[in-house]
């Protein structure tokens, strides 16, 4: 078989697998820039020699001088691609990548203080204020992706409950527990959107036209958030909220267990990061309110 047949049955595998367009994209642009590679030297050869030139195309990548961030993107797409051929038996031994280790990227969530800001600056009288207000209220209190906010049916609401069903990522799904502050600001929005949506319209969330908002409208919302509210050194955004979400749970006595299911990770990898992030607060406070220094300094 040829590496370009394999590549094109690995794509066709993460489609029937469920991958989103988002990360068949994300495919296209690292596993398919290694194929591009290759092709530049011999569009026909088979798979078995993809060995010879994994080591070129990572040597090629330093060269071009790109991102620790943007070398480690390509080194997890290229790794897929690598692993499916060899469980798929495309390749006999295991093709091994050099070493690329994932940038420490520092996040940067809302304190309280600044998540109360960003509340404050809604008009509730107005309809897409209310809704962008409930949006906001409702990233802080459940920890959600973008991308599952805007999948929100009405039946997926249990407000009695104080639960969401979601999908996640890979068509997981699961659900995530909302507090009674959050119960109030949905109950109030759903009367509201009541006199809004189209008739039969299930997604929870529309526009002032009644229709279903998009990811895109989301993301304009946040944008001109942003320029209203200016919070200077935190990137105003829906996954920020979701950063805030999870550090505000740890600090507030959540258990990384709990966490780790409401958000949907697979492993415990991203959940460690707030319980470090927490500490590192906890030490911070303790250096201004530290008792030890006061003695010294009375």
């Amino acid at each position: 078989m040829l590496l370009q047949q394999a590549y094109d049955v690995f794509i066709a595998d993460r489609r029937i697998n469920g991958c989103k367009p988002k990360t068949l994209a994300f495919y296209h642009d690292s596993a398919g820039a290694f194929l591009r590679f290759v092709a530049d030297s011999d569009p026909h050869l088979p798979v078995g020699t993809v060995v010879n030139f994994v080591t070129p195309f990572f040597i090629c990548l330093q060269e071009r001088n790109l991102s620790d961030t943007t070398r480690h993107t390509y080194w997890r797409g290229v790794r897929t691609f690598m692993r499916f051929l060899h469980s798929e038996g495309y390749v006999a031994d295991e093709v091994r990548l050099p070493k690329i280790k994932c940038p420490v990227t520092t996040i940067k969530p809302l304190t309280n203080n600044e998540v109360k800001r960003v509340l404050l600056a809604f008009d509730a009288n107005r309809f897409t204020d209310l809704r962008n207000r409930t949006i906001v209220h409702l990233l802080v209190d459940t920890g959600l992706r973008l991308s599952e906010l805007v999948g929100i049916d009405l039946p997926n609401l249990n407000l009695e409950e104080g639960f969401i069903f979601v999908k996640g990522k890979g068509g997981k799904e699961r659900w995530i527990p909302f507090g009674s502050a959050t119960k109030q600001i949905l109950w109030g929005y759903i009367k509201k959107r009541a006199d809004v949506a189209q008739v039969g319209e299930q997604r929870f969330l529309v526009t002032h036209r009644g229709q279903p908002l998009s990811i895109r409208g989301v993301q304009v919302m946040f944008r001109r958030l942003a320029d209203k509210v200016k919070i200077e050194g935190v990137r105003l955004s829906p996954h920020t909220l979701r950063h805030s979400f999870a550090l505000l749970y740890i600090e507030h006595g959540g258990d990384p267990f709990s966490l780790q299911r409401i958000l949907g990770h697979s492993t415990q990898a991203m959940t460690a990061k707030y319980i470090n992030m927490a500490r590192a607060n906890i030490k911070a406070q303790h250096n201004r309110f530290s008792p030890g220094d006061r003695l010294q300094s009375s």
